[in-house]
């Protein structure tokens, strides 16, 4: 290898190691004839930023394209992500060919899979594709002329897309996602933005969201009118066991998003559109500090009737 550079814009993480290593740096947006002649493979990682035909024409090679997901599947600039939020069973690293004018369309070079964990979360799984990606794209540049001689249309069946994500996206809907929704939700976004809901109107967000394995949804027909309100008084019972038996909401007598409150053991659930609920950790109400679920019950829940303790 006779030269390198790096493109990048000031600021970034990759120019910093670049000029602390000392390797010449081209700063974007930059015209086609700056590398001209210059170089023979150009690569991107989440660059983020369509690259003019003049710009792929004057490499001889072409650029490479590293990409987080199994593609057509999650093209975009959140591949990860979406795959988490979405519990896909699998994903993986694509090596593609840039091609101008639209992302991640190119011709597929060579791809890895992997499984991803159940509990598994953005970071965890960035982190593990970054190792798989930077193996496999050396790979690809010791057998490039074999890799690009290979190198394969994308399939049109399956394509989906990751748009880029903002907190939009962090609002739970308790009527229409289940347990695993939320819990996918908050696996895939947490470390961007806390689940977001709304107590009377003040936003709420939720942390540390977990599945309940402890309660299972229940039609209305397999529970008798006389037990519902003891049901939820069995509930939030100060008396209630530490370790409980698995027990059924009776969607009848509560609504998606009803907080149920554990005075023993200081934890809260709230019931999703399946039925089941999730455990929360704690919320953040407004713009104050984290409080404990215990906290929320002595300052908010205890401020209003039981049939009002919901979240929307």
């Amino acid at each position: 290898m006779s030269d390198l550079a790096i493109v990048s814009r000031p600021g970034s993480v990759v120019r910093a190691f670049a000029e602390d290593e000392k390797l010449p740096v081209i700063e974007w947006p930059f015209n086609h004839s700056v590398i001209e002649n210059k170089f023979d493979l150009g690569i991107v990682v989440s660059f983020g930023h369509l690259i003019p035909k003049e710009i792929i024409s004057a490499i001889p090679l072409g650029i490479l394209n590293v990409h987080g997901s199994l593609l057509p599947r999650w093209r975009g600039a959140a591949p990860i992500l979406y795959a988490v939020m979405n519990a896909d069973p699998e994903t993986g690293v694509t090596i593609m060919k840039i091609e101008p004018h639209k992302f991640d369309t190119g011709s597929i070079v060579r791809q890895y899979r992997c499984p991803v964990a159940p509990n598994e979360t953005t970071p965890q799984l960035t982190d593990r594709l970054a190792v798989q990606g930077a193996r496999l794209l050396m790979e690809c540049v010791r057998d490039l002329p074999r890799c690009l001689e290979m190198a394969a249309p994308q399939s049109d069946d399956g394509i989906t897309y990751a748009p880029r994500v903002t907190m939009k996206l962090s609002y739970v809907n308790w009527t229409t996602m289940g347990a695993k929704q939320v819990y996918d939700l908050h696996r895939a976004i947490s470390h961007l933005y806390s689940l977001t809901t709304s107590w009377h109107g003040i936003q709420t967000r939720l942390l540390d969201i977990k599945l309940d394995p402890t309660t299972s949804a229940s039609s209305p027909k397999t529970v008798s009118e006389s037990s519902k309100q003891s049901a939820l008084d069995f509930l939030n019972s100060p008396t209630e066991p530490s370790t409980t038996p698995r027990y059924f909401i009776d969607t009848s007598i509560s609504r998606p998003g009803t907080i149920f409150y554990n005075k023993l053991n200081r934890t809260m659930k709230i019931q999703c559109g399946d039925g089941l609920c999730v455990s929360c950790g704690g919320v953040r109400m407004g713009g104050k500090n984290f409080i404990s679920p215990h906290d929320f019950y002595n300052g908010y829940l205890t401020k209003v009737k039981k049939t009002e303790w919901y979240f929307t």
